[in-house]
């Protein structure tokens, strides 16, 4: 803890920033969320599609792999954990304003917001990366299964 006591004004302009930022983790969530469910959408229309032509050479087989890559890595993105913690409980606030002084209730309601931001950012950089991945074997079967109606 700091040693230095934090103004009101600080203090303040501290929790209008970490509402901020956990307001954009949040939409950063949703986003990738949505983009998910996007990315699975896709990969079952394109796979309907590669069902029912069959191109040539095969090809189609490496897509509907990719595809189902794809799917699965949006599955998991969706499934991981996301960007939900909206800062300290005002339930927990009541109770410890028993107990603790107003300073003492600042800085913890500072360091609860801190943790949880930091709990978002982590949330998000696993999410991300998965939803990046199930986007790139999206793209990468679609170009597969074009290949194979242009070599046909």
């Amino acid at each position: 803890m700091s040693t230095l006591e934090t103004t009101p004004r600080l203090a303040d302009n501290l929790r209008l920033l970490a509402a901020s930022q956990l307001q954009i983790q949040a939409a950063r969530s949703v986003a990738l969320d949505g983009g998910a469910l996007g990315v699975m959408a896709v990969d079952a229309g394109v796979a309907a599609i590669v069902i029912g032509t069959r191109g040539a050479y095969d090809l189609w087989i490496v897509a509907l792999v990719l595809l189902g890559l794809s799917l699965g890595l949006a599955v998991r993105a969706l499934l991981r954990q996301s960007a939900d913690e909206t800062g300290p409980s005002v339930a927990d606030m009541r109770e410890a304003r028993e107990t603790k002084t107003e300073r003492e209730m600042e800085e913890s309601v500072l360091d609860d917001l801190a943790r949880d931001i930091q709990i978002n950012e982590h949330a998000l950089a696993r999410k991300g990366p998965l939803f990046d991945q199930a986007l790139r074997f999206l793209v990468l079967a679609i170009l597969v299964e074009l290949t194979g109606r242009v070599v046909r």
